[in-house]
């Protein structure tokens, strides 16, 4: 099942941008947006809800980069998982349907940095909705435990390629809030692929700052 919801995301993504004429002019823009100017630096703080074998997993993040031409983001970020999930991985010897002092759980986690871009295809002033995609390196892990003491932990090595589609509110100038879907292909380690859902918010470092620094002189009287 989770692989059909991967490949779904996939196909929407890519359906979305409906020729090849489109695709091309998106990578051109974004390659001219990159030449220009960075118009403003940002910090965000993102929460993602993630599917990994059949279990759904809560992720933290945080991103920070430069908004380039008003349409494109250019952005390094970290994610984890809380490990706020497991299931039994050996039961043997409790009845079926029950659990005791021998049953083995397993968590399983995902950690990684990752190096993103973010076209904004259609940017007004109170919405924006994009298109971001990025990859990482990282590490995935599974953790096995009884209620009473760790076992021992296997460690994966990941390098996510993820693809979503975003739409982004203004609550104030300095404030935005957004969600959006995605999918994780993990070009090693496949075990960690998934869709997911993401939300969170956006502050406008780069404009507080500058009006900071404006009222500053002003106040100064320069």
């Amino acid at each position: 099942m989770n692989s059909v919801k991967k490949y779904a995301l996939l196909a929407i993504w890519l359906l979305t941008i409906r020729s090849e004429a489109q695709i091309k002019h998106m990578f051109d823009t974004i390659r001219y947006d990159l030449k220009q100017r960075p118009r403003s630096f940002f910090l965000s703080l993102d929460g993602k809800t993630s599917i990994i074998r059949d279990l759904q997993l809560k992720m933290f993040g945080l991103q920070a980069g430069y908004l380039y031409n008003r349409r494109t983001n250019m952005y390094i970020g970290y994610y984890s998982t809380l490990d706020n999930a497991h299931r039994i991985y050996r039961n043997p010897t409790a009845p079926p349907g029950t659990e005791d002092s021998n049953t083995i759980y397993t968590v399983y986690g995902l950690a990684y940095f990752n190096l993103g871009c973010e076209y904004y295809f259609y940017n007004s002033r109170k919405w924006r909705l994009s298109f971001p995609a990025g990859i990482g390196i990282g590490a995935g892990w599974d953790k096995f435990s009884t209620s009473t003491k760790f076992l021992e932990q296997k460690t994966s090595f990941v390098l996510p390629l993820e693809l979503g589609f975003n739409a982004s509110y203004k609550l104030k100038w300095w404030l935005w809030i957004g969600a959006g879907i995605g999918t994780r292909l993990s070009l090693a380690s496949g075990q960690y692929n998934g869709p997911f859902y993401t939300y969170g918010l956006q502050l406008k470092t780069g404009e507080i700052y500058r009006r900071t620094k404006k009222w500053v002189k002003s106040w100064k009287g320069d």
